[in-house]
């Protein structure tokens, strides 16, 4: 039989251990809680419906503050949103609570890159790889981040490095020549490796527009105006653009081929009628072939001061123009549409 002293303590201790158990229960019932929120708001999220997974993601964070995968989780929904300041918010608040998380740090990169907080996105890359050392995708992030924040020989470190380690895609190829031809304005041993990146991503991608450009202007940029029409001419079959027809105009206004940049200008401002290069561009066509002696030399001069008040009409701000009209100027009618 035990003493009194026993007996006295024996519930005591049994309910300090009750308490306890329920208590941890009840902890146990909101982790719980907070899972099933967050699987439901995963499930919705992979279904499409992002308000529904909002919703139960919220109510998941609610239950656990730190839930690292829920943060994560509504910073993609943020992310494929469009909404880059909170998705950032989100993945910053994951790393805070799991500094090991590649998939917040990288991600965060990506959404300060986006809001162009090149600074803030390259930190984030740079812890990214501290955890994946070999991550293709967050060494050629950080390559271009640099490049974008005015350091492309730095970020070429890296972009050599995301191929060394298999970044091989058209992706990756096209922001290594990007990476390249930025370097090429300081020194332009460089031209030749970013057209061979840009012709190499082609390969890959032929319909890409933005590409056929960066690869004129490389040729451009040395001066080789017929290499560049002839990239140019290829883009417009494939995937024709205002752009590219621009730039077609501009190749053949620097051979003195004015009937074909005129045609070429035309083209554009048929694609896009308010394209200021395009109207510039044939105003500088048509005055230059009437400088030329071309036949109706006053009609091409009215026709140049024509197209260049269209151009300050879109936008007033360009004094290189108002100087062009000034000298140029001559008795207009009224433009007929």
């Amino acid at each position: 039989m035990l003493p009194d002293v026993f007996r006295k303590k024996i519930p005591l201790i049994l309910v300090g251990v009750g308490m306890v158990f329920v208590a941890a229960l009840g902890g146990c019932s909101q982790q719980h809680l907070a899972r099933t929120d967050y699987v439901k708001g995963a499930i919705a999220e992979s279904q499409g419906k992002m308000t529904q997974a909002l919703k139960e993601l919220n109510a998941a964070i609610k239950l656990n503050s730190g839930m690292v995968l829920a943060y994560e989780a509504r910073g993609d929904i943020f992310r494929k949103k469009g909404d880059y300041h909170r998705a950032a918010s989100n993945y910053k608040t994951a790393t805070r609570l799991n500094p090991l998380s590649f998939h917040s740090w990288y991600w965060l990169g990506v959404s300060y890159q986006q809001l162009r907080r090149f600074a803030l996105a390259i930190q984030s890359y740079q812890h990214a790889l501290t955890i994946h050392p070999k991550s293709a995708r967050a060494s050629m992030n950080i390559a271009v981040s640099y490049a974008q924040n005015g350091n492309p020989f730095l970020g070429l470190i890296y972009a050599q490095r995301a191929m060394m380690n298999g970044a091989d895609s058209f992706d990756a190829l096209a922001n290594l020549g990007v990476i390249y031809a930025q370097c090429a304005r300081e020194d332009p041993k460089f031209r030749a490796l970013a057209i061979k990146n840009f012709r190499s991503s082609l390969e890959l991608q032929p319909r890409q527009p933005a590409i056929y450009l960066n690869l004129a202007q490389m040729y451009i940029a040395g001066n080789r105006y017929g290499e560049a029409a002839r990239v140019l001419r290829t883009g417009q079959k494939i995937c024709p653009t205002p752009l590219l027809s621009e730039r077609l105009g501009y190749c053949y206004y620097r051979t003195r081929q004015y009937a074909k940049a005129i045609d070429s200008y035309k083209l554009a401002l048929k694609q896009n009628p308010v394209y200021v290069p395009a109207l510039n561009g044939l105003g500088a066509a048509y005055e230059a072939s009437a400088i030329d002696g071309a036949a109706h030399g006053r009609t091409l001069r009215v026709k140049a001061i024509q197209q260049w008040h269209k151009s300050l009409s879109i936008d007033p701000n360009q004094p290189l123009i108002r100087g062009l009209v000034r000298r140029f100027a001559v008795p207009v009618p009224a433009a007929s549409n």
